[in-house]
């Protein structure tokens, strides 16, 4: 006869790759654990398959979510946050255009912040070179505002660093590279 012996049921382990694809391109919800648990896949644990399950179940769960585009006329806005940390911060943003997110990035910050406001500027520059780029591209498909494009942040120091040129005795060790939201905000390209 040609019956065949029934194959057992094999659920797919998600990659770090897969996760990342997902949060890079359709769910920014996830962006925080995936790259949290990307960090660590040099040395993989049970307890890391776990929280990758975890984020897998959770997509499972919320399918529902995900970016949705519909026609409005809110122009180009952005905002960013950091969180410090003792050893390297993370920087996260998000740019929104017509009420739906169009880009966003949340990674660990090369340097170390000794404040939460050098975190935040950090983070506001790092913002800033994606808004240039986003206004740019809005530009040459003719949708581009004649406004300085809006960047909110939550943290008061980064935003007066970003308006003040004045040199801080606080924020002397910052390095320069990281002001490049303030020439931004000076060339009235960034509010």
């Amino acid at each position: 006869s040609s019956e065949s012996t029934p194959q057992p049921l094999v659920t797919p382990v998600p990659t770090p790759g897969s996760l990342l694809y997902c949060s890079v391109y359709t769910r920014p919800d996830i962006a925080y654990a995936t790259g949290m648990l990307c960090r660590a896949m040099s040395k993989p644990t049970p307890a890391l398959h776990a929280a990758g399950l975890q984020v897998v179940a959770y997509l499972g769960v919320h399918r529902h979510v995900g970016l949705r585009y519909e026609p409005d006329q809110s122009s180009l806005s952005g905002m960013t946050d950091s969180d410090w940390a003792v050893k390297h911060s993370t920087t996260g943003w998000l740019y929104m255009y017509n009420s739906a997110a169009i880009s966003w990035s949340s990674k660990k910050q090369n340097s170390v912040a000794l404040s939460s406001c050098e975190a935040e500027i950090m983070a506001a520059s790092e913002a800033a070179k994606e808004a240039l780029y986003l206004n740019r591209f809005l530009g040459e498909l003719d949708l581009r505002h004649p406004d300085p494009l809006e960047l909110a942040s939550d943290n008061q120091g980064a935003v007066d660093l970003a308006y003040n040129p004045e040199h801080h005795q606080r924020t002397k060790h910052i390095e320069r590279r990281h002001f490049f939201i303030r020439e931004a905000v000076e060339r009235m390209e960034i509010r």
